[in-house]
């Protein structure tokens, strides 16, 4: 037997301590993350993620319980509680081909699988199952691995214009997410209740412990919530946290911990703070003034730059499916702002190549669409009455003042202060995937 002696360097185990609270920090920001939104939105009975077993519709144009909405395309969110049993999704054949795409993640920011998209209309019955789920897959149902006890679920279906809401949401009504023993009961003539308070239960959380590692707190709740309790055992990661006073099955045991570790972990939160915002400074390559971040959805484990997707960009999607190049800076790289006018302006044949659609949005410094007389929040390739050039360019004129009359059709209203812009580009083609095509810088005209 080896007897156990103290460290030849007093400070190693606070050390120790402090590594082991920096990596719990950031493995977790995702869970700490989720936990807030769902919270929030169930709360809230609000149109964000937040209701369980049924997709809450979010409305189309300047939606303002979402940030970066868009009005080109009608979005719905729920949550799968797989610790109960499996889930349903069923989507229904099209009539007619329109793009829609569910996408279904985990408690760790990451895509487990999408529904349609760019593989195309993908009608069907989906089982989501647990981690913890060794059961039998019904007859012509694919089975979807999930392995946190609840998984996000987003639908999104194309809309062109007001016009064409109401076929949009015909296929959204074809979309449904219910329990597998709801469905055996009663098939697709369920009832649910339009909110479920046990799963504002679940996620109520009050921390007791000392505000400097009320973080760790939160992570131990999150873990207890979202993740099977075979993890303490079968997870190396969960493993090493144990020595920190984490746990899936008793959350954080703070009470149990000595005063250096304590202090240790309370260092570890700031650290961790920093390193997720440096990730999310440098997770981009910028061209243009555009910036490209290619993690999102699957970060996996880069522990940092996962963080910093989950603190910046909850929800992203794969770039091959849904891709989202932003900019806050003009082609000089000088800060947006309504008190100049720019142009966007894309030469002949140069237009983004995607597969379906490309669309850039006009946000406020919050990220909330900004209320314009025109009712504009966005233009792009699908715009009703974008006009050509003679030489076969289209210019996107951005400005807070109306342009001529002549330039009306392709105008973005801006506000009177600061914006910044978002291009949303559905099945980018493989040359914005390698990086051989990059979108334009916003040029100043003034």
């Amino acid at each position: 037997m080896v007897e156990r002696t103290e460290p030849a360097h007093p400070q190693a185990r606070d050390e120790l301590a402090y590594v082991t609270g920096v990596i719990a920090a950031l493995w977790a920001s995702p869970l700490v993350e989720y936990l807030h939104t769902m919270y929030d939105g169930v709360k809230a009975r609000a149109a964000y993620i937040g209701y369980l077993h049924r997709f809450a519709a979010l409305k189309t144009a300047a939606d303002r319980y979402v940030n970066t909405p868009n009005n080109v395309s009608i979005d719905a969110y729920g949550n799968a509680y797989l610790a109960d049993g499996p889930v349903v999704i069923s989507v229904s054949a099209l009539n007619e081909p329109r793009w829609y795409i569910v996408q279904i993640g985990d408690m760790f920011d990451e895509i487990v699988y999408n529904i349609g998209g760019m593989k195309g209309a993908e009608p069907g019955l989906f089982l989501l199952t647990g981690p913890d789920y060794h059961g039998p897959v019904p007859p012509n149902m694919k089975q979807i691995r999930v392995r946190t006890q609840v998984a996000v679920v987003a639908s999104r279906v194309f809309v062109q214009g007001e016009a064409d809401i109401p076929a949009a949401r015909a296929v959204q009504a074809g979309i449904h997410m219910l329990p597998l023993s709801v469905f055996e009961r009663q098939g697709l003539s369920y009832a649910i209740e339009n909110s479920d308070p046990t799963f504002l239960d679940l996620l109520a959380f009050t921390s007791t412990a000392p505000e400097a590692i009320r973080p760790f707190d939160r992570i131990g709740f999150a873990m207890n919530r979202f993740l099977p309790r075979s993890d303490d055992q079968a997870d190396p990661m969960v493993r090493l946290f144990h020595s920190i006073g984490l746990s899936v099955a008793k959350s954080f045991e703070w009470r149990s911990l000595d005063e250096s570790t304590v202090a240790a972990l309370a260092r570890a939160a700031v650290t961790a703070g920093a390193i997720i915002e440096d990730a999310y400074a440098h997770s981009s390559a910028v061209v243009n003034g555009w910036r490209y971040s290619m993690g999102g959805g699957r970060a996996g484990y880069d522990l940092a730059l996962r963080a910093a997707f989950a603190t910046h960009l909850l929800g992203a999607n794969v770039p091959e499916q849904l891709f989202y190049p932003n900019t806050r800076v003009d082609d000089q790289g000088r800060a947006l702002s309504g008190s100049h006018r720019y142009v966007l302006r894309f030469d002949k044949g140069r237009q983004p190549p995607v597969a379906v659609f490309w669309n850039v949005s006009m946000y406020d410094e919050k990220e909330f669409f900004i209320e314009n007389p025109t009712g504009r929040y966005s233009i792009g390739s699908t715009t009703d009455g974008l006009k050509t050039a003679e030489d076969g360019s289209v210019s996107i004129y951005i400005q807070h003042e109306a342009p001529d009359a002549a330039c009306a059709s392709n105008w973005l209203p801006a506000p009177d202060g600061a914006f910044n812009l978002t291009m949303r580009l559905y099945g980018a083609g493989s040359e914005i995937l390698d990086g051989s095509y990059r979108l334009p810088g916003v040029a100043r005209l003034d």
